[in-house]
């Protein structure tokens, strides 16, 4: 208040004495907790220091009443031991050293205590695993099973091994069916609501006592690549053809709308835009999506030279990772197929005649062949494929003798060849390579049904090979 005469606050210099504070600390513990046991001599020493420290018992069901009121009233959510004062809700959780507890019991504010971490409940999750059968050309198994998947960091350490019956893939005897699939990678699914967690589950195919089974070809390529000195410095890519057929009739989509059931001839088709030069571009364009959402790469896809035939490449990567992803993206554009009601057809020559056949080109470097600045080894890599050639047939697919026929952009299955820009021989040096004088070469043998980890064996093996033989020479 202001004195009306001199105008000066008479309360100014007055000091405020402070409320003192009331503390009702309580240590609330059970005799059974081991950390309660190390507390109780820190307790019992701050009391004969002077402080007043109630002692509730939680195993006593008169001081446990008043326990839980009091952390009720404060909502202390720690176990037991629990310093709490029952005024003020200043709290220390757990075992604390007395000098902690000494400022907890004069008042001073202790941190908030850590939230508890929630505990991880499994999990509904859907599990698709995918898997090779034992054909001749292979084919892609799937079934699905729904687990109880405890979260972790680790996808693919949380999904176990499973068991099918091998007699029904070619793959065993009725009397000795079972075989095993042991989850290599793991892939989200793109194609399915989100209610659960979906994934497709890439399997090898081992025998009942650990050992990879014989149709395991993916064993074989990580056994080439371990037996290789070059593996680790070549990038690969791969070109996979296709042809959209009519699962009744197994002809290509669209044909039966044409007289006599075959359309013009090619020339319009290849990288055509309109309904009446390419079909079911709905497919392609959805296939590339899924495969990008569930972390496959696919750098691009057109239209094929015959309607109703297609292409998509691969991203760049080593033999193991895009053998992986090919067959997943094989896997899943056979799945949107079955969604669309039609069939994917890899087969090397689907029609016979005046028509191009499906090829899975592959496009390889290693580190000597980007960092050299001439054509000299490069050339010399593809002369000396030749000597493997009949060897290079044998891993690049099956019937791949009807596509290589000399005509339709493909070379003799008979004759090895190769040449700069050439569509018709068995090797391709791209006019990118042969301007920089460095770079990749195309293999364009390959069917569009060969298994990429049998054609990647034989390439990783024939490269390392002659990378050997060229340095005893030199």
């Amino acid at each position: 208040m202001a004195c009306k005469k001199c105008g000066k606050d008479k309360n100014k210099n007055k000091k405020t004495k402070a409320k003192k504070e009331k503390h009702e600390l309580l240590y609330i513990m059970n005799p059974g907790c081991g950390w309660c046991k190390k507390a109780d001599p820190v307790v019992e020493a701050l009391i004969k220091d002077g402080y007043e420290i109630t002692t509730l018992d939680i195993t006593k069901p008169e001081q446990a009443e008043r326990a839980n009121e009091a952390k009720a009233k404060h909502n202390a959510q720690c176990g037991t031991p629990l310093f709490l004062d029952a005024e003020t809700g200043n709290v220390a959780c757990g075992f604390r050293e007395k000098s902690v507890l000494e400022k907890w019991a004069k008042g001073e504010e202790m941190p908030a205590p850590e939230p508890r971490p929630e505990r991880k409940k499994p999990e509904n999750w859907k599990l698709e695993y995918v898997w090779l059968d034992g054909h001749d050309t292979k084919n892609i198994r799937s079934k699905v099973r729904y687990s109880q998947i405890m979260p972790q960091a680790n996808l693919l350490k949380a999904i176990p091994e499973w068991s099918f019956d091998g007699s029904s893939t070619n793959q065993a005897d009725t009397e000795n069916s079972d075989c095993v699939l042991k989850p290599v990678k793991v892939f989200p699914n793109p194609i399915e609501s989100r209610q659960m967690p979906t994934y497709y589950v890439l399997c090898e195919v081992y025998n009942a006592d650990g050992t990879p089974h014989e149709t395991n070809s993916r064993a074989k390529l990580r056994e080439a690549i371990r037996e290789s000195d070059v593996e680790q410095h070549m990038f690969i890519g791969i070109e996979q053809e296709y042809v959209i057929t009519d699962p009744r009739t197994n002809k290509p989509l669209g044909w039966d709308k044409y007289e006599g059931d075959v359309p013009p001839s090619q020339g319009q088709y290849y990288c055509g835009v309109g309904a009446d030069t390419n079909i079911s571009r709905n497919l392609a364009e959805a296939h590339a999506n899924m495969c990008i959402q569930s972390s496959i790469k696919i750098d691009g896809f057109h239209s094929e030279v015959m309607l109703s035939q297609w292409e998509y490449q691969t991203g760049i990567g080593t033999a193991l990772d895009v053998s992986d992803q090919l067959w997943m993206s094989r896997f899943i554009l056979q799945r949107i197929g079955e969604r669309m009601d039609v069939s994917i057809s890899y087969d090397p020559k689907l029609v016979e005649g005046d028509w191009n056949g499906s090829g899975a080109h592959i496009n390889f470097s290693n580190r000597g062949m980007r960092e050299d600045e001439d054509l000299g080894y490069i050339n010399l890599l593809c002369a000396s494929l030749q000597e493997s050639h009949s060897e290079a047939i044998g891993a690049y697919g099956n019937g791949n003798e009807r596509r290589l026929t000399g005509k339709h952009e493909t070379s003799s299955v008979d004759n090895f060849s190769w040449g700069e820009g050439d569509r018709s021989a068995s090797i391709r040096i791209p006019l990118s390579t042969v301007k920089n004088g460095k770079g990749h070469i195309e293999d364009r043998r390959p069917a569009a049904n060969m298994d990429p980890y049998e054609a990647l064996s034989y390439v990783i093996s024939v490269v390392s090979n002659i990378n050997r033989e060229m340095l005893v020479t030199t």
